[in-house]
């Protein structure tokens, strides 16, 4: 299995949400984070380099294929692709749980236009999605527009304990309402209070450090 890098493509995706028609980024996967030796990293870096000159879509869909039913069509099985949010300035992600991003649904191929349609899936079914239904959820705005969805900041963490020298582990609640167990890099074994996560995202909280004087810091 693994823990697999997706990059993001210049080339961008022509995606229907709820009748409206946009551009979104697409991601192909590049290589399992432990097959990563100094030519793939130097690689990895060029590509990276490659995409922050394009602008950030607001959401991003991934190159692999699932095969789910339509609700609305007897259960036949559709290609389709996963979509996920996306941060602004962000330049790629991994599959282990999409670096908390949200999971906005799912594109299948529209084949006479080429188009990407998104639908909701529900309980592992792909369902139709109306202009109203995508305004109620903060999908887009009411022109039609897709609306940013990055990671979550972090609401409350209870509890936050060692994990293995170098790391400390976190039970989370996002803004969204999701409950994750975050892990951290530390200096020193020194652990931060619970208080020092509140308004963060995940990518704010990969480590932290305590100055000399006492205050703690964090990136």
């Amino acid at each position: 299995m693994g823990v697999n890098i997706f990059i993001l493509d210049r080339r961008p995706v022509r995606l229907s949400v709820a009748g409206t028609v946009q551009s979104i980024g697409s991601l192909r996967r590049f290589f399992k984070i432990t097959e990563l030796n100094d030519t793939r990293a130097g690689e990895l870096h060029t590509l990276e380099a490659t995409a922050s000159l394009i602008p950030s879509p607001k959401a991003a869909m991934i190159a692999d294929i699932e095969e789910l039913p339509l609700g609305s069509e007897s259960g036949a099985l559709a290609r389709a692709h996963l979509v996920i949010g996306w941060d602004d300035g962000r330049t790629s992600v991994t599959d282990l749980n999409w670096d908390y991003l949200p999971r906005l649904g799912y594109a299948v191929r529209e084949p006479n236009t080429g188009v990407f349609i998104l639908y909701a899936e529900r309980d592992g079914v792909l369902h139709t999605l109306d202009h109203e239904r995508a305004v109620e959820g903060g999908l887009v705005d009411p022109s039609g527009e897709l609306t940013r969805h990055g990671q979550p900041t972090i609401s409350e963490c209870p509890v936050v304990r060692p994990f293995i020298s170098g790391y400390g582990e976190a039970n989370c609640t996002f803004d969204d309402g999701r409950r994750e167990r975050l892990l951290f890099h530390v200096t020193d074994d020194a652990l931060p209070q619970p208080s020092w996560f509140i308004g963060k995202t995940p990518a704010q909280v990969q480590q932290y450090k305590r100055t000399q004087d006492g205050p703690s810091t964090g990136t």
